[in-house]
């Protein structure tokens, strides 16, 4: 059984998850397309023409059809809402069925990947909720959401946004240290919103020992990355300036040292202090794998920094294997 499922959800809401959302075809009509494989190369192909809204026909049957290339694309479109209209129930609903279908999957598979993604997304929904469904905010579930993406899938962004929740206390109890210590994970795989705000806290000595010059790098490291979006820019952006302007000649000097060893480019230990309570675990069910439960609280001690070798997905993983080659990043 997944360990998480829609039986967490209303039984209203899990009907209207459950539901096709288009049928696959009568016994009087040939098929639309020659395989879920074709189809789903369709639309991907349609959508690297910027031909968004003539995908979705393709990529719903492929979707329908069990490709969780086309339910990954299909959830992004609509989360997004920039090539197609925006449908946060929509997107849900596909990101859901990754996670019920794929939640047990060990984290070494190739397309585990993409199920941390999904299970961040659902985290992110479970935080303020849908309207529209309606879904209601469950910020307790959220952080739940996020601990099993980034602790069993190594999901970046989860353990960023878990780290958010533990310091303005969202669905858990405040902790500053452990905020930091889901971070650091973070920073390991170059998140850019992981690196400002941990970089902030250096800086300042907030939560974690303070120590001015990496969490200087950090932000330079932060505003180099930031090309997500222009709203992850400009805050970003305006912290590394706040920063800048206080900084000294010796620590700015001593910052653009740290920056390649921080970056990656050179294999070089280098460590957040930070202290680690005796006990940070909640009383739950071990996990089945004998890996970091996703229930519990990541325990660090010291956070090396230099991230770990580029995961990428093996040679041949392609549509015609698992429905998800043509997928971007």
């Amino acid at each position: 059984m997944p360990i998480f499922s829609v039986s967490h959800i209303s039984g209203a809401l899990a009907a209207f998850i459950l539901l096709t959302p288009a049928s696959v075809g009568s016994m009087d009509a040939p098929p639309p397309y020659a395989s879920a494989t074709e189809a789903y190369r369709q639309g991907v192909r349609a959508m690297k023409s910027g031909e968004a809204i003539a995908a979705l026909p393709a990529l719903q049957y492929a979707a329908d059809h069990g490709v969780l290339g086309a339910q990954l694309n299909l959830a992004r479109l609509y989360a997004k809402g920039e090539a197609v209209p925006k449908d946060q129930a929509k997107a849900f609903h596909y990101y859901q069925h990754i996670a019920d279908q794929y939640a047990d999957i060990p984290p070494s598979s190739p397309i585990a990947r993409y199920v941390g993604e999904a299970f961040c997304a659902l985290g992110r929904f479970y935080v303020d909720g849908i309207s529209s469904m309606p879904l209601q905010a469950d910020p307790v579930y959220a952080a739940d959401l996020f601990r099993h993406a980034g602790a069993y899938f190594g999901d970046a962004e989860a353990q960023y946004q878990l780290g958010r929740l533990y310091l303005t206390g969202t669905g858990v109890e405040p902790s500053r240290i452990i905020a930091a210590n889901w971070l650091a994970m973070a920073v390991r795989k170059q998140h850019a919103g992981a690196q400002a705000v941990l970089g902030e806290m250096l800086w300042s000595g907030d939560g974690v020992g303070r120590r001015q010059a990496r969490g200087l790098a950090l932000l330079m490291l932060a505003k180099e990355n930031s090309y997500g979006s222009a709203d992850e820019a400009r805050w970003i952006g305006k912290i590394y300036e706040k920063t800048i302007a206080l900084a000294d000649r010796v620590t700015v000097k001593e910052a653009t040292a740290l920056m390649p060893r921080l970056s990656g480019s050179q294999r070089a230990a280098t460590a957040v202090t930070i202290a680690t309570p005796t006990s940070q675990t909640r009383a739950v069910p071990a996990a089945k794998e004998p890996i970091l439960s996703a229930r519990d609280e990541p325990q660090l001690g010291p956070v090396d920094l230099v991230p770990p070798a580029a995961m990428g997905l093996s040679a041949g993983f392609g549509a015609s294997d698992t429905g998800i080659g043509g997928m971007q990043p």
